[in-house]
C-alpha cells in the first residue's frame, strides 16, 4: 500500500516540479536523526532547489551556538529540538511566524503565538520484546504491569534516563500513564510503580537508546523500554524476532518542533521551510515513502503498517508537554534528584526510592 501511494505521490511531485521558483540557501542547525534529514530537509532542498548549509549536533549544542551567536546570527532555522522550555528561557531567540496550513493541524499541534511550528510526534512509548525469550517466559507481554513478573527481574533494558533524552521521556510516559490524580507525574501510584521497575532491572543500565532494541534483539533483554522511531526503524530495516508493544495501560506523543532564528538572513527560504514542514505533500511524504518511519502532526495523512499502529488502537494519552518539559529538571518532586536517586540506587543494587 506504502509502495501505491509513494509512487503516485512520485508523479504528483514530477507535475508539480515547474512551480518550484524558490533559490538561495537556508542554514541549519538541527539535532534531528538521518530519517528525518532525508525525507524532511533533502526532499525539500531537491524541491525547491535551496542549497542547505546543515550543521548536526546534540539539541544542548544547537541551543548553545544560538545563544552564542545571537548577537550575530548564524543559522537561519532550527529543525527539531524546539520546545517550550527553551522558548520560554530564551525568548528572543527565535522570531514570530505561523506557516501555512497551521489551521489544518489537530489544535494541540498548531501555533498559536508564532514561535513553534510542530511538524511530526514522538513516541517515548514504546517496549521491544524478544519473541524467543517471551515464549519461554510462557506469557504475552502487553503492558508495564507485565514488566513486574519475577522472572523478568535483570532482563529488562532501560538506559539511564539522566542520560538519554529518549529514556527521560519513557519515564514521563511510565509516571503518566501509571499515576493517578489531579498530576499523575507526581502521584504514590506512579513512583510506587517506577521503584518496583527499579528492582526489576537489577542494577543494570544500557550505555544508549540504540543498545536497548539492539540488545533486546540479541537475546541480552527480554523487553526493552524504547522509542518509536528507534523501533519502528529497528523492525523496518529487517530486525527479526522482534516485535513493538504499545503498552495497554497508556501511550503518548509529544510534538517535535522547529523555528525560525531570530534574524536569520535567508527569512523567506526560512518561512518556506516552516510552510513546507507542515504541507500536505511533506505529511504524506513522511506518512507513506518507503522506508520512512515518522509520524507526522497530520494524523489525518498517517498509514499504519505492522510495526506502527494507528492511534485508534491504542489507549491514547495527552501528555503536559509543558509541564514534562518545563520541570525536566523537577519532575517527581525534588529536582531531578529523585530520578538519580532512583538510577544510582539501581547501580549501586541500594534499590531505594525516597
Amino acid at each position: 500500500m506504502r509502495k501505491l501511494i509513494a509512487l503516485v505521490l512520485t508523479l504528483v511531485l514530477c507535475l508539480a516540479a515547474a512551480n518550484v521558483v524558490a533559490e538561495g540557501k537556508l542554514v541549519v542547525y538541527t539535532p534531528n536523526p538521518d530519517a528525518e534529514i532525508q525525507f524532511i530537509l533533502n526532499t525539500f532542498a531537491e524541491k525547491y532547489d535551496v542549497e542547505i548549509e546543515m550543521l548536526s549536533m546534540g539539541t544542548g549544542e544547537c541551543y548553545t551556538r544560538l545563544v552564542a551567536e545571537k548577537d550575530a546570527p548564524i543559522a537561519d532555522v532550527m529543525f527539531g529540538g524546539v520546545e517550550t522550555t527553551w522558548t520560554h528561557d530564551y525568548p528572543d531567540l527565535f522570531q514570530t511566524y505561523v506557516a501555512n496550513g497551521n489551521d489544518k493541524l489537530p489544535a494541540e499541534y498548531q501555533n498559536p503565538d508564532g514561535l513553534i511550528t510542530y511538524y511530526i510526534l514522538g513516541g517515548s512509548c514504546v517496549m521491544i520484546v524478544n519473541e524467543e525469550l517471551e515464549a519461554e517466559l510462557g506469557t504475552k507481554i502487553t503492558c508495564y504491569n507485565d514488566l513486574l513478573n519475577p522472572e523478568l527481574k535483570g532482563m529488562i533494558a532501560s538506559a539511564d534516563p539522566n542520560a538519554s533524552s529518549s529514556s527521560f521521556a519513557h519515564l514521563s510516559n511510565i509516571l503518566l500513564a501509571m499515576g493517578d490524580g489531579e498530576n499523575p507525574y507526581e502521584s504514590e501510584a506512579a513512583w510506587n510503580y517506577v521503584a518496583k521497575l527499579i528492582e526489576q532491572l537489577d542494577g543494570s543500565l544500557t550505555s544508549g537508546s540504540s543498545a536497548v532494541y539492539k540488545g533486546t534483539a540479541n537475546g541480552e533483554y527480554t523487553v526493552g523500554l524504547s522509542y518509536e522511531v528507534g523501533v519502528a526503524g529497528f523492525i523496518a530495516n529487517g530486525a527479526q524476532g522482534v516485535r513493538a508493544v504499545y503498552p495497554t495501560e497508556g501511550v503518548c506523543w509529544t510534538p517535535v518542533g522547529s523555528a525560525i532564528v531570530n534574524g536569520a538572513k535567508n527569512i523567506d527560504n526560512a518561512k518556506l521551510f516552516m510552510d513546507w514542514l507542515i504541507s500536505d505533500e511533506c505529511q504524506t511524504i513522511m506518512a507513506t515513502a518507503e522506508g520512512s518511519v515518522l509520524r507526522g502532526v497530520r494524523t489525518d495523512l498517517f498509514v499504519p503498517t505492522d510495526y506502527m499502529p494507528a492511534f485508534s488502537t491504542l489507549n491514547l494519552k495527552q501528555e503536559d508537554s509543558e509541564y514534562t518539559s518545563g520541570n525536566k529538571q523537577t519532575i517527581g518532586g525534588t529536582k531531578i534528584l529523585r530520578i538519580r536517586l532512583c538510577f544510582q540506587a539501581l547501580c549501586s543494587e541500594r534499590h531505594i526510592l525516597q
